[in-house]
């Protein structure tokens, strides 16, 4: 019995038992693939599943995303809990943060979260008159490929952590239920 709660437990933890995503129309960038939004046009939220204000916008990120197809912008999402190299990358400090990336250029959007102030953003064109983020800070700088190799790094160590104390737990109740053995 022991047994089969600690594999429910660990399965728990490495999020083999979460519930199925619901289907998307926003691209979901990793590590593997950010480089896609180096090309083209973009915009790209950074959130984490327990953020309230993340989870609030969810639903007009995603409507913004079904109405893009007409603006010729491509709409991504970055979960800064599954992708801390990404967000290292971004060096992203508060949630949710909304980047406008236009071939390799990116600025940082700072308007409201409504879709239909999203749509007029990139429709007429208003991310013009922000301010680039600059070059040494850009995510496809030398400085921020190590930034996201740390930002890697740390949430390897966390996961690990994670893992190592649910496997501790784990053998410390097997050999407590063996030390009172036999009945």
């Amino acid at each position: 019995m022991k047994a089969a709660l600690c594999l429910l437990v660990l399965g728990w933890v490495s999020g083999l038992c979460g519930a199925e995503e619901k289907e998307s129309s926003v691209l979901t960038v990793t590590s593997g693939n950010w480089t896609l939004i180096l090309e083209g046009h973009w915009m790209v939220e950074f959130y984490a599943p327990w953020c309230p204000a993340c989870q609030q916008i969810e639903g007009d990120w995603e409507d913004f995303s079904k109405r893009s197809s007409g603006l010729n912008v491509k709409v991504a999402k970055v979960d800064v809990t599954e992708q801390p190299g990404v967000s290292g990358r971004f060096f992203v400090t508060k949630l949710p943060t909304i980047f406008h990336v236009k071939d390799g250029v990116f600025r940082c959007y700072h308007g409201s979260r409504m879709v239909e102030d999203l749509h007029s953003f990139i429709a007429d064109n208003k991310w013009n008159v922000i301010e680039p983020v600059a070059g040494w800070k850009s995510p496809s700088s030398v400085l921020m490929t190590g930034m996201a190799g740390l930002f890697h790094l740390s949430g390897w160590i966390r996961q690990t952590h994670i893992y190592l104390t649910a496997l501790w737990e784990c053998l410390l109740g097997a050999l407590t239920s063996f030390s009172s053995w036999p009945p």
